[in-house]
């Protein structure tokens, strides 16, 4: 894994010196994390401060949100050597995780200015569409009410390449696979019985006060959505449900949403991805593999 740090991102990180990291991409409000364990010296330490960047390989600025500086007993000529537990998101979006003094009320507004006015500093979002209201009270996180935006309009953000872009559950499986995997080589998660209590059908009241219904071809457990019409309730019964995991060899050419290819069954779609890169630094055991958690498409 290529880690740089630096004011300008183009210090690289040994390899020696990453006792440890997990770089993760998800298909939620902030989709990179990254958490490691870096070596560092006195001269180093104040590089992987709170607020600082760390870089990908890929050029990916992440944003340092906490940083535990851990002292070790060693002198590596006259400087104490420790390292630092860092946790880290994705730079553009990392205001959005952080709660405010203030409300942010948007109607009628995109899905790029919700994020923009939670603090974001995106350019522009693929896919882009109209979120009819949007209400984070202050005190509130806003990454769980773009997610529920994301909810109603039935679908997903992924970061790629970049940029981050907006994808409907049904189109993440018109995608052409990236990769394939055999079934028997995979865990099944399987729970019909989980799903009807955790995958509600929704409700609503129109104007004229008559019921407003979503998607009630199956039994499950009912919720009430206030203002909501039709399209938005059945859309918010729709989801990813984690159907299977698998080990993969280290690699960095899969992200989440990106559609993987079961030999012996049904195509199914990365939901989140997480690269283990543990080289051995200090003594410790050798790891790097890249774990997949596939989800097919509830409705």
């Amino acid at each position: 894994m290529e880690l740089y740090f630096g004011e300008n991102g183009d210090q690289r990180i040994r390899g020696d010196f990453i006792r440890r990291a997990v770089l993760r991409s998800d298909l939620v409000p902030i989709p990179v994390t990254l958490e490691a364990d870096i070596r560092v010296s006195t001269d180093t330490v104040a590089e992987f401060a709170v607020g600082r960047s760390i870089t990908t390989y890929d050029g990916d600025e992440l944003e340092i949100i906490k940083s535990e500086h851990i002292q070790q007993a060693k002198m590596q000529g006259e400087r104490m050597v420790g390292y630092v537990r860092l946790v880290a998101t994705l730079k553009p979006v990392t205001p959005v995780a952080f709660i405010k003094d203030r409300a942010v009320i948007k109607h009628n507004a995109t899905l790029s200015t919700v994020y923009r006015a939670c603090g974001a500093t995106l350019r522009g979002i693929e896919g882009d569409f109209a979120v009819p209201r949007f209400t984070c009270l202050a005190g509130e996180a806003h990454t769980y009410h773009i997610a529920r935006a994301l909810q109603e309009a039935g679908g997903v953000v992924r970061w790629r390449n970049g940029k981050l872009a907006f994808i409907a559950l049904g189109s993440l499986f018109e995608q052409e696979p990236v990769d394939e995997i055999v079934d028997s080589a995979s865990d099944d998660v399987q729970s019909g019985f989980l799903e009807r209590h955790e995958i509600p059908t929704f409700y609503s009241v129109d104007a004229d006060g008559e019921f407003v219904y979503g998607n009630r071809g199956k039994a499950r457990a009912a919720r009430y959505q206030p203002g909501a019409n039709a399209i938005s309730l059945r859309n918010m019964t729709g989801c990813l449900v984690l159907t299977k995991t698998t080990r993969l060899k280290y690699t960095q050419e899969i992200a989440a949403g990106d559609l993987i290819s079961v030999i012996g069954g049904e195509p199914l779609v990365a939901m989140t991805v997480a690269s283990l890169f543990a080289p051995s630094a200090d003594g410790g055991e050798n790891e790097q593999f890249t774990r997949v958690w596939l989800g097919r498409w509830e409705r």
